[in-house]
Formats: structure tokens, sequence, C-alpha cells
């Protein structure tokens, strides 16, 4: 699958930013070996934290969030994740990134609004901002507020699920088994977290559109470059980035486990 699939397939899910060049030459694309997955990529077989991976203060970890002003889409994620998680996990269970229509998992519009509370957190959220609130929203969108705010509660003060050493378990595509374009930009943000797991984490809080946002990508870029495709030129949407880190960090933090010593990774 060529590397401007993912690209074509941000665009799906309506990025809001410009996009972002990746800085300097540790950016650049690397060559294929017999130790890396298939479609001409750098990414491993066994996805495996290294035994030494880059830190991240916890006082950083903390300013980056005191710094992030939680906006209406932040209360709405944290309002039905509070008063939903139950269907929240379940959703995210029987989804995956290709997630774009209810009907994929059986649902009418009509049985979202009965079974998630989008009514009532829409109306706190015009209440908590004395203003009203214009909101759509979609099968992909509800998945990335889940992710969002489980993943927030869940790991509040960072990374800390991070095992040095540890390997990524393999995906399961409930939605996606056919779907290359979907697999190819997991396998991508599978492979930076893994690269660097808590600066990917970090990057994830980061306010929308801030300095803090491109301090960290610009941090990321030596884990970014060896798992871009060998010959392509790279310019990556931030929003992209963004849901797609959400999506590798939701799964390492829950499919971590200790390397097998008969696996091909590892650095």
């Amino acid at each position: 699958m060529r590397f401007a699939a993912l690209i074509l397939l941000a665009s799906l899910f309506v990025a809001v930013e410009p996009a972002a060049p990746l800085y300097g030459s540790a950016a650049w694309a690397q060559t294929n070996d017999n130790d890396y997955t298939p479609l001409n990529s750098r990414i491993r077989r066994d996805r495996q934290f290294p035994t030494e991976p880059r830190g991240v203060a916890p006082a950083e970890v903390s300013e980056v969030t005191r710094r992030r002003s939680l906006d209406m889409i932040d209360h709405f994620a944290k309002c039905i994740w509070d008063r939903s998680n139950e269907d929240g996990l379940d959703m995210l269970a029987r989804t995956d990134f290709g997630f774009t229509s209810f009907a994929q998992i059986g649902l009418t519009n009509d049985d979202v609004i009965d079974r998630y509370p989008i009514r009532t957190c829409l109306s706190r959220v015009a209440s908590r901002n004395n203003s009203g609130v214009q909101l759509r929203y979609s099968a992909d969108g509800m998945r990335r507020w889940y992710i969002q705010a489980a993943y927030l509660e869940y790991y509040p003060d960072g990374a800390t699920w991070v095992r040095p050493g540890y390997a990524v378990a393999p995906r399961e595509y409930p939605l996606s088994a056919n779907n290359g374009a979907v697999q190819s930009a997991m396998n991508l943000a599978d492979c930076i977290v893994a690269g660097d797991p808590y600066g990917s984490d970090l990057y994830f809080r980061t306010q929308p559109s801030s300095p803090d946002q491109t301090a960290a990508l610009r941090a990321l870029v030596p884990a970014i470059g060896p798992c871009v495709p060998a010959g392509q030129d790279f310019e990556l949407d931030p929003f992209a980035m963004r849901v797609w880190l959400g999506e590798g960090l939701w799964h390492a933090s829950r499919n971590s486990r200790p390397a097998s010593t008969e696996a091909g990774g590892g650095d």
C-alpha cells in the first residue's frame, strides 16, 4: 500500500490544521530489510519498546496538562465518557480506526441518541460555556472522543503504563480486516508509539495548534523517521497525528506484554 493512501485517508478525518512538515534530517525515510514487515515500511514485526526509551519529565507532563484549556469538545468527550463508560468501552472493542458509520455495528441514528448521552452532554456543555452548542457527531468522532477521555482518565499523569522492553501485541480489526489503508495507518501509529511512547503520550496531551504541540511534534521526529516508507515525502497534518497516536496509545496501553525471546523485534 503506497503511503499516499495514508495522506488521503487523513483527509477523511476532518483535518482542521495545516499540514506540518517533519523537521530535520532525522525524519528521512529508511530502507527495508528482512527484520521488518512488508509494504515497504520500517515497522518491526514485533513492536517492542526500547529498553531505555526517551523520557519525559513528570513536570513537563503536568505543565502541558495545565496549559491545555479544556474546550467544548474536551468537555463533551469527558461528559459522554463519565456517563457511559461501559457503552464507550463496548464501542471501542467492537470497532477500529475504520469505523465510519454506526450501521457497521448495527445502530441507527435514533439508536445512537437513545444509547449514548449526547443530548444530556450537549446541554451540560452549553450551560458550562454559557452558549449554544453546534456539534455534529459521527461514528469516527464518537470513537475518537471515547479514546481521548478514557485514556486521559486512566493515565492522568502520563504514560505510566509503559514497561521498557515490553512489546505491543498485534491488533485485531473487527471492522477493517480487509482494509489495507486502515491497517497501514495503524501500523504507522503503532510504530511511532513503540519507538517513543512517552513522547507520543505528551503530544496527545498538548493543546491543538499550540507551541506545546509544535515542540512535542519536533521531539517525535526521530521516532517518526524510521516508520516512514522509503522514498516517500512525508508531511503530516497535526490533527491526523493526534488521532493516529490516540489510537496507538490506547492499543499499546491495553495490549503490552513481555517481549518473546523468539520475537524478531527489539532495539
